[in-house]
């Protein structure tokens, strides 16, 4: 009864068994408390005794003291069992990001719910970063899904005319491979496994290489490629660069038919791609990194899916290094690579 008194009612499970262990943790506590009050009141009985005073007068002064301070007592105890009955409440519950913490009586409290906050806002922030992840992420491979079907259906239509052509057979195997490779470079990026190791490059090796994978399309198109003022070196990442290299030529050679795709070096760290193709018109020419954008000549040649170019900007950025277009529709379109400044030495082993 007492306890029903000091405490106001609230769940069942909380009148059953909180109240006398809440109670007794109050006690727990409160101990020092507790402890000073009945050295206060010994010394009060003790000098009592030293000058011969008589008890009574002692023990009515305990009895009043009792009596003013018994309300702020179960004022402390009621206020106590509802923080205490608030957070269990939330301990035992479900964790949601819209729970309301009991009012801060102190500093110290404000100090701990002021921490619990920062803690909460920042899983706040980190929850919506991961599910603006896993949802570019569904966009991304939405994308890739489409776009590797189109070699795919191809060679099933290679294999129902029973035209086996191997040029051509190489050029859609290709193309998988190629779909492939994009994909396991996005899962690099995206799980933040894509290591970075710096090294000087040649660069015309580098650009041989890349133009080298493609020599089948250029072959099949009949392109004409040409290299200069290929020469030194460039401080990079050799297999990022030369993934983002192979992109941009192949969506060169995607969309040239006549003429062909020069690579050269404009200044030492900057290195860039021209074709003869359809080019871009301008409305496009600011969306073509986006995640998914097409543009008007992948919409009606249906060879895009926007993503090979919104992955070039990923690397790029990885990188250091940026990305700048010039177009002219029907005339071609210069992508130009430019490299990060380094000023510091590298040695290379």
């Amino acid at each position: 009864m007492a306890l029903e008194i000091l405490f106001p009612p609230k769940k069942e499970w909380g009148i059953r068994l909180d109240r006398a262990f809440i109670f007794r943790q109050y006690l727990k506590d409160r101990r020092k408390a507790l402890w000073a009050f009945g050295i206060f009141v010994l010394c009060f009985f003790f000098l009592y005794f030293l000058y011969d005073v008589r008890m009574e007068p002692a023990f009515y002064t305990l009895f009043l003291m009792v009596l003013f301070s018994s309300p702020f007592i179960v004022q402390d105890i009621r206020r106590y069992y509802k923080v205490t009955s608030k957070m269990m409440e939330i301990t035992h519950s479900k964790f949601t990001d819209d729970f309301e913490l009991p009012h801060a009586s102190g500093l110290i409290e404000q100090c701990y719910q002021a921490e619990i906050q920062k803690i909460i806002q920042a899983w706040k922030e980190d929850r919506a970063l991961q599910r603006a992840a896993a949802t570019e992420r569904d966009d991304y491979y939405t994308l890739w899904t489409h776009q590797i079907k189109t070699p795919l259906y191809s060679m099933d239509l290679m294999l129902q005319t029973h035209d086996m052509a191997p040029q051509k057979w190489r050029i859609e195997l290709m193309k998988v491979s190629q779909y492939v490779e994009m994909a396991l470079k996005y899962l690099q990026l995206e799980n933040q496994s894509a290591d970075v190791c710096l090294s000087q490059v040649h660069v015309v090796s580098l650009v041989q290489e890349a133009v080298k994978k493609y020599s089948g399309m250029f072959i099949a198109k009949k392109l004409c490629v040409e290299l200069k003022d290929l020469n030194g070196f460039i401080l990079t990442d050799q297999k990022w660069f030369s993934f983002m290299l192979e992109q941009l030529i192949s969506n060169a050679v995607k969309y040239t038919d006549h003429g062909g795709v020069t690579i050269y070096q404009s200044a030492p760290t900057v290195i860039c791609i021209s074709d003869t193709g359809i080019g871009i018109s301008d409305t496009d020419l600011p969306l073509i990194f986006e995640k998914g954008y097409s543009g008007f000549n992948g919409r009606i040649q249906q060879k895009s899916s926007g993503c090979g170019l919104y992955l070039c900007r990923k690397i790029a950025k990885l990188l250091g290094c940026s990305l700048s277009v010039t177009s002219k529709l029907n005339c071609g379109t210069t992508v130009a690579i430019t490299l990060p400044q380094f000023d510091f030495p590298v040695v290379d082993n």
